[in-house]
């Protein structure tokens, strides 16, 4: 048991944050790592005040041991080169062998503090962009108590974070900046703990732990359908206090869908003290909503029935197998505990008995190993969203002070009306988060009129005279190749293949411009030099030198624009950066309230800006916008080469660094078609604002 737990500390702050107390240079982030990896540490989150900044700053210092690596590899007759050299495998080895997750400690309007710990695939970009829509820029990143409020209270906090794959953690729940001292008590506190995005909260005080688990079980307003996890962290603020105070976790591996899992199941996987089979199995003992049996037989069978229709229908608990009704451990006999095949006989009967009730679900089991060749299976029951019945004989049970209770056709129908109403408040508090950000939409809506009659006023019918392309026909065989395909494509190919719609940005590849190429040797034609803009159904534009074939399942045709297909005076290039601007995207929003420019009704009508030729500064506008393109592409090639080189663990940190490279030069190209129009900086403000309500990604430099 003590081996299958790994020790995290999701609370740690960088030189980021300007409350550190060690040095603020590079070696710093390096002595918390290695002060994570002297503790034994197997999962760490680098959590700065408001910002993501020391988090960046970890990845770089990678890339740079990297790079370092490679150069001392070569020097092969310096004792001083080895030597750094062992030091540099010694701190890359620590980023193999321990989960460093971003993470921030995000202040809400009214001054608590939660941990918003991300998934290690979510671009750093992303959470800058989080950041900056809960009011937080950089002259604010790192700053405990910042000078102004966040744009957020913790109620929209939680409503935004369903947009990312992270978890949301109270990071002081029994101090001033925590839920259970900062809220006075009442319904608006009862909802936060309540709330499904608040996965866990961290507490120093044992006594107030005790309180709150009180609470929580016995006031209706706290209920919740998934236990809280209670934690402990270091909050450490230099490196010899990280993982001083931390967590133990049992994990299915070492990942972050396996963090989140094991969060919904704290009872059994997770401990604030070092554990053990006797701990774990006491504190689920003690629990109220844990029930023994003994053994397996007819009769228990029953029983094991009935405390899965009654924890599902009443509240989440747990079966013990091998447990007295009087919580006594004493254990099953199994022969051969080596032999997984030993088991099998226990196992196919419990599962009979899940199999036995309706509507069906997956069960989570643990196997806990007693002296003697003895165990004990817990088997974790979440409450259901439906009534549970015994399929044989239609009954249905619930917990009544503790012991089962057979439901009453009365019974059902009060607890089917309560979920209903359950129901129904939950999409009311959805649909109010939708009306206020509806308002405030329609008031963005106003101030944007005069700049699209200004748009309207000095621009011209696009009339572009596009090539009609039919999708290609293709063996089953090479179908099959397609779909297995890595999704973005290669740098080279002879077919352009696409799966379903795409929408201007793409939410993985938002600024992806060039067009994704695949290979088939089936094909008979070959791409010929000839510059095309290719735009797809959902409004997708891609870029490429040449006329390529393309292959949809689900679409028949594409839009293909030529140089002859444009009005004299524009580009190929210049084209497809103005169709996947963030201007364009807002103006078709607020005109059409659509981005999909492969609609007819859209695409007939689209207006392009007027360009004077005469103008140095239009043309100027036009160069820069033109010369960014240029370096995307330059830079969308190079990924796709060098994605080839890495293997899948190294590609969501690769992808951040490409994004790097390529944001501040999508922020120049919108820039530059604000600038070309004639923009002020309070009507961009107007259009980026309304592009965030929308949730439509913006290039920031």
């Amino acid at each position: 048991m003590e081996n299958d737990f790994v020790k995290i500390d999701l609370h740690i702050h960088t030189p980021a944050s300007s409350c550190y107390k060690g040095e603020k240079d590079d070696n710093e982030y390096l002595k918390i790592l290695r002060k994570a990896k002297s503790q034994n540490l197997k999962i760490i989150s680098l959590t700065d005040h408001n910002s993501i900044e020391g988090y960046k700053s970890i990845l770089k210092i990678k890339e740079r041991l990297i790079t370092e690596k490679d150069s001392l590899s070569s020097i092969t007759d310096s004792e001083q080169a080895n030597v750094r050299l062992k030091q540099v495998d010694s701190d890359l080895e620590i980023f193999d062998n321990i989960l460093i997750l971003p993470g921030v400690e995000f202040e809400v309007s009214n001054g608590i503090h939660l941990l918003v710990i991300f998934s290690i695939h979510t671009p750093v970009d992303q959470i800058s962009s989080f950041l900056k829509e809960g009011g937080y820029t950089p002259e604010n990143y790192g700053v405990e108590e910042p000078t102004l409020i966040s744009n957020w209270d913790i109620f929209t906090l939680f409503e935004k974070s369903k947009n990312y794959d992270c978890i949301v953690i109270d990071a002081h729940t029994d101090s001033n900046k925590g839920i259970l001292n900062t809220i006075p008590q009442g319904k608006t506190r009862a909802n936060c703990f309540r709330s499904p995005q608040l996965s866990a909260v961290c507490y120093k005080s044992e006594e107030q732990k005790v309180k709150l688990q009180h609470i929580l079980t016995t006031s209706k307003d706290y209920y919740r359908s998934i236990t809280l996890a209670f934690l402990k962290f270091s909050d450490a603020h230099i490196s010899d206090d990280v993982g001083l105070i931390s967590t133990w976790i049992k994990l299915e591996d070492l990942s972050f869908e396996s963090l989140k899992n094991a969060l919904t199941n704290p009872s059994e996987l997770i401990s604030t003290e070092e554990p053990s089979v006797t701990k774990i199995l006491d504190d689920l003992i003690k629990l109220p909503n844990s029930f023994g049996i003994i053994d397996i037989t007819k009769e228990s069978k029953a029983y094991i029935m009935k405390y899965i229709s009654a924890l599902s229908n009443s509240e989440s608990g747990y079966i013990l197998l091998g447990v007295t009704d009087k919580k006594v451990k004493v254990g099953i006999p199994v022969e051969n505990l080596g032999n997984k095949d030993s088991l099998k006989p226990i196992l196919d009967e419990l599962i009979d008995c899940f199999r036995s009730v309706e509507p069906s679900f997956e069960m989570s089991v643990n196997l806990y190993e007693l002296q003697n060749n003895r165990v004990i299976f817990s088997f974790h029951i979440r409450k259901s969203s439906s009534i549970v019945y015994i399929r044989e004989n239609g009954n249905a049970y619930s917990l009544k002070e503790n012991s089962l209770s057979l439901l009453r056709p009365s019974d059902i129908e009060f607890m089917v009306e309560n979920r209903v109403l359950s129901d129904i408040q939950s999409r009311v508090e959805k649909r109010m988060q939708s009306v206020e950000n509806d308002c405030q939409l329609i008031k963005n809506m106003f101030t944007s009129l005069p700049i699209i009659r200004f748009f309207d006023k000095n621009s011209r019918k696009a009339r572009f005279k596009p090539t009609i392309d039919n999708c290609i026909s293709l063996p089953s065989e090479d179908i099959v190749k397609l779909k297995k395909s890595v999704y973005n494509g290669r740098s080279r190919g002879n077919l352009f293949y696409y799966r379903e719609k795409h929408s201007p940005r793409l939410p993985d590849a938002y600024l992806r411009y060039s067009l994704p190429l695949f290979t088939s040797r089936n094909i008979k034609s070959s791409s010929i030099f000839h510059e095309t803009v290719y735009i797809v159904p959902g409004g997708g534009v891609f870029y490429s030198n040449r006329n390529y074939p393309f292959f949809s399942e689900y679409h028949t045709q594409i839009i293909k624009l030529h140089k002859r297909s444009i009005i004299s005076g524009y580009n190929l290039k210049f084209i497809a950066c103005f169709i996947k601007s963030s201007f364009l995207i807002w103006y078709l929003i607020n005109v059409y309230d659509d981005v999909d420019i492969f609609s007819p009704d859209i695409f007939n009508n689209v207006r392009l800006p007027i360009i004077n030729i005469k103008n140095p500064t239009t043309i100027d506008l036009v160069d820069t916008i033109n010369s960014c393109f240029d370096k995307i592409l330059e830079h969308e090639h190079n990924f796709l080469v060098g994605l080839r080189k890495i293997n899948s663990t190294e590609i969501p940190e690769y992808a951040v660094e490409h994004n790097k490279k390529i944001d501040p030069l999508a922020y120049k190209i919108d820039r530059s078609i604000y600038d070309l129009i004639g923009l002020s900086a309070e009507e961009i403000s107007t259009i980026e604002d309304s592009l965030r309500l929308n949730k439509i990604y913006i290039p920031e430099y």
